[in-house]
């Protein structure tokens, strides 16, 4: 009986060994397989650079330029874009061609000429005006309305300067040969003999680059203690006159909106920029997914929802107010001790626990405000808000409690559920974030989170 079970297990070890030794051959099969593809590849079928007719391009950019500046320039150099991807570089397709006089025609191997920068500096220089004129507008009807406006800059330059749109504008990055340095510039398709017409040929061509300008007033809806708004009303005064000048720079892109607006309580730029915060932002114009035709406002608005939490949207085109999202205390589904052995609280640097000051809120927005939302932002199903925190409010109750707040203790925690842990034991049940080590200028904690719709948030104080 013995020799038998002897024999049986000899026979499986031989057996386990040769299933090893089969695993193992097998794995070095594939992995040789796949570097031998993988080296092919390399050396062959990876790069698609050119797979073009040299010859036609180099005719259609050559008949473009002679009909645009009646010239005789020849193609003297022709570079195919491309970036490098795994293995190689691949064709962007199409070609920048460097005339015999040095400036450069972009040719797309489908669509054909699209333009060339011959002329890039008075273009840019003809639309770096019209936005001095816009900017004018708007500051003159601002002081209309009686607000000062104390500063205005695009894109970080006073409108008084020039070249604030450099490299801005329809804008391409390529070489003249392959051992060339890299150049950019403009390539525009109309010809520009300092008339209106360019403007209105070009603006189903032209990309602006989404310049940003920055306002900063001082009047009515536009002065708040220690740059926090609240109580500010439906449309702020200074909305309209930035409004009407960002719209009257429409007609350039052909009615899409490409400008984006920070406006400013008079003398906080610098503090706002200083600090993750943005104390004494008032409002934001944004052009993407807009939904007017300048874009969508993000007005900043600080909506009190009790126990020393307030809460403003972080969405352009999307304004809270008082009623539209609700702060609630909620039983919660762990305790401290629970958090702390599960190892989802980490000991921080900057701030200390405290578990006698633990409590549980829900934040929820209402599903009615929800249903009035933009379209794009009810489909993605949320949207981004900030969350500041008074823990010296009375309403907190910590100093009956005989805890004495300081800048950064206690706080508040976003806290959900970690599905990666329902995989795997090495994982913590709970996702902990926790607000921001700096805060508000005026003290409050704060953090940048998502609230989403029919999804209560979870925060515990700690």
């Amino acid at each position: 009986m013995s020799r038998i079970i002897a024999l049986t297990h000899t026979h499986a070890c031989v057996t386990s060994r040769r299933h090893a030794a089969a695993l193992t051959f097998l794995f070095s099969l594939v992995l040789g397989t796949f570097l031998c593809i993988a080296s092919l590849l390399a050396l062959t079928g990876c790069t698609n650079l050119g797979e073009f007719d040299k010859g036609a391009v180099i005719r259609q950019a050559e008949r473009y330029y002679a009909q645009k500046y009646d010239s005789n320039a020849t193609v003297s150099d022709l570079w195919e874009d491309r970036s490098y991807q795994l293995f190689g570089y691949r064709s962007h397709g199409q070609a920048f061609c460097t005339m015999s006089d040095g400036a450069t025609v972009l040719v797309d191997f489908e669509e054909g000429v699209v333009g060339d920068n011959h002329q890039q500096d008075e273009i840019v220089s003809a639309y770096e005006w019209k936005y001095r004129e816009a900017l004018d507008l708007g500051k003159t009807q601002l002081e209309d309305a009686g607000y000062t406006v104390s500063l205005v800059l695009i894109n970080g330059f006073s409108p008084s300067d020039t070249g604030f749109l450099d490299d801005c504008i329809s804008a391409e990055t390529w070489r003249r040969n392959e051992d060339a340095d890299e150049e950019s510039g403009s390539f525009f398709y109309t010809r520009y003999t300092g008339d209106e017409r360019f403007f209105e040929e070009e603006a189903s061509r032209i990309s602006l680059g989404f310049p940003v300008v920055e306002f900063e007033v001082a009047g009515v809806d536009a002065a708040y203690e220690e740059g926090f708004p609240t109580g500010v009303p439906e449309k702020p005064g200074w909305v309209d006159p930035i409004d009407e000048a960002c719209r009257s720079l429409l007609p350039l892109t052909d009615g899409e909106p490409e400008t984006s607006v920070k406006v400013f309580q008079s003398g906080w730029r610098g503090r706002a920029i200083e600090e993750n915060g943005e104390s004494g932002l008032l409002g934001e114009l944004s052009p993407y997914d807009h939904e007017s035709p300048a874009g969508n406002w993000l007005i900043v608005e600080w909506i009190p929802l009790g126990k020393g939490v307030y809460i403003t949207s972080h969405e352009d085109g999307v304004r809270l107010r008082e009623g539209d999202v609700t702060l609630t205390s909620a039983e919660a589904p762990f305790t401290f001790d629970e958090l702390k052995t599960s190892g989802s609280l980490e000991e921080q640097k900057h701030r200390s626990y405290h578990p006698e000051a633990f409590e549980a809120y829900e934040l929820a927005v209402s599903s009615d405000f929800f249903a009035s939302l933009p379209e794009h932002i009810r489909d993605k199903g949320w949207f981004s808000v900030k969350v500041a925190y008074d823990n010296t409010d009375p309403e907190t109750g910590l100093t009956q409690m005989g805890i004495t707040p300081n800048a950064l203790e206690p706080s508040l925690y976003t806290i959900k559920s970690n599905p990666a842990a329902e995989d795997t034991e090495d994982e913590s049940p709970f996702e902990v974030n926790a607000m921001r080590t700096s805060t508000l200028y005026n003290g409050y904690q704060f953090l940048t989170c998502a609230v989403s719709d029919g999804e209560p948030m979870l925060f515990a104080r700690i």
